[in-house]
């Protein structure tokens, strides 16, 4: 079995630890907590917090190690992910073997697809990508770097999502829209237009409320 370690450790490092057990592939070494150091030692979901970065980079790149990055904000996900590459560590696309992803689908490095997931045909993940519990990503869908998809949100057909945007759980994304880079689409929005970067949207149907501060 692979050795790999999971970067974060609250409640989705549970699920995507959950996932890299049933794939039965890796050996999971523990996680990283680089937030709180007086985890170190602790006993969390059946492994050990190993402790902050420093624990991960004793080990070196050329252990061959992987990294599953298990938080949600996007844009510190993706900033962990190109700087551990540059140290050479590598970064597995994991889907529970509960999701249904075609077979024609791109996924980049580090994305993962939770159980009950579903890609669709044509569809195009980057880096870092969340598709989270029941979530559904339609045909032809290109989804940029570090976005996360929450449970049970669905963009339909062809829709553009723009690096590191947030699509809040149980929000539906009519077919062709495009959301900007570092959008936020909140939970249960209706989003019937394109949304630009940097924008909070939300409602039924969703309207653009104000610019996010940077």
């Amino acid at each position: 079995m692979e050795p790999i370690i999971i970067w974060g450790a609250g409640g989705h490092a549970k699920v995507v630890a959950q996932t890299v057990r049933r794939l039965q592939r890796w050996q999971l070494l523990g996680f990283v907590d680089d937030v709180t150091p007086e985890r170190r030692g602790e006993n969390f979901f059946g492994a050990k917090v190993l402790g902050g970065r420093d624990a991960l980079l004793a080990y070196g790149s050329k252990s061959g190690i992987a990294i599953a990055i298990a938080f949600g904000n996007n844009t510190a996900r993706l900033r962990i992910w190109q700087e551990m590459s540059e140290r050479g560590f590598c970064f597995p696309a994991l889907i529970d073997p509960a999701a249904c992803v075609a077979d024609d689908v791109t996924i980049g490095a580090g994305s993962y697809m939770a159980a009950g997931s579903i890609v669709q045909p044509g569809a195009s993940l980057g880096a870092q990508v969340i598709v989270n519990t029941g979530a559904i990503i339609e045909h032809d869908c290109l989804v940029g770097d570090g976005v996360h998809v929450c449970p049970r949100a669905c963009l339909c057909g062809h829709v553009t999502v723009g690096q590191a945007a947030w699509i809040g759980a149980g929000a539906l994304v009519r077919d062709r829209a495009t959301i900007g880079t570092n959008a936020f689409i909140g939970i249960g929005a209706l989003v019937l237009g394109d949304v630009a970067g940097e924008m909070l949207a939300f409602g039924h149907p969703a309207r653009s409320i104000r610019k996010l501060q940077a």
